[in-house]
């Protein structure tokens, strides 16, 4: 039997490319999934992909930067299946603009959207788990949490608050069996990083080609891939890791 089995596994930004790679294998383990996004469509169709394929998911729309829609997301986790085993904080939005160019409206929307979230989750989420006497939470950073790229101030810094706060967690909670890791994905083959090519003039082909070349392994990542970082992040048989930073980049940060 899975050690997944019978426990729930809460996914933000669980609609599409690393969140809905993590709702699949995390299900595919035995867990009942709550895919969360601002999306209902894209949540109720990865539920409706787990479902299918005999594994337990659950969708629900929500705001990540909502205080009322965590809250609302939380009960309703703990309404229908009474316990939360695993947060991962996945959501997350990504405008590629210099910080000249940015509005505050801008910058609280990145800031709350990626780092804020991430908070306001994890304040519902780790009581219940110190009462069911333990659990994980996986938070996903980037790589440009360590270095990044022009025009990404705002994402730079909501990524790079997400591994602090992932280790002061770690630190509050490790006495409750509570283990909180951040996961730093490189260039992955995501929705986000198709708008983001979209975004560019350079023809898609010759931008994947450019992208492969530029990571060390010879590619982009897979979704899946991460996937995998995020279920040994969390898996109980992981269980005296906490607080660390997992980079999973292709080799793409230890490139001089």
């Amino acid at each position: 039997m899975s050690s997944w089995n019978g426990k729930v596994v809460i996914v933000t930004g669980g609609g599409s490319g690393i969140g809905r790679a993590v709702c699949h294998r995390f299900a595919r383990e035995g867990a009942a999934v709550i895919a969360v996004d601002r999306h209902a469509e894209s949540g109720e169709a990865v539920a409706a992909e787990i479902a299918e394929a005999g594994s337990m998911a659950a969708a629900m729309q929500a705001d990540v930067s909502s205080e009322a829609d965590v809250k609302r997301v939380v009960a309703s986790t703990l309404e229908v299946y009474g316990r939360i085993d695993v947060l991962v904080n996945n959501a997350a939005v990504c405008p590629q603009m210099r910080i000249t160019d940015m509005s505050l409206q801008g910058w609280n929307e990145v800031i709350a959207n990626n780092l804020t979230s991430v908070f306001l989750f994890c304040r519902e989420v780790l009581p219940v788990m110190a009462q069911n006497g333990g659990g994980a939470v996986v938070n996903v950073s980037s790589v440009h949490a360590l270095a990044t790229l022009d025009g990404y101030s705002a994402y730079a810094a909501s990524k790079g608050g997400i591994v602090s706060l992932t280790r002061a967690v770690a630190l509050d909670y490790a006495k409750q069996k509570i283990r909180v890791n951040a996961v730093l994905p490189g260039a992955v083959h995501t929705p986000m990083l198709e708008r983001s090519i979209k975004s560019l003039d350079t023809p898609r082909e010759e931008i994947m080609k450019q992208w492969n070349e530029a990571q060390p392994i010879g590619r982009v990542g897979e979704a899946d891939e991460i996937a995998s970082v995020v279920l040994f992040a969390a898996s109980p048989d992981n269980s005296f890791m906490t607080g660390a930073v997992l980079v999973a980049d292709g080799g793409m940060t230890i490139d001089l």
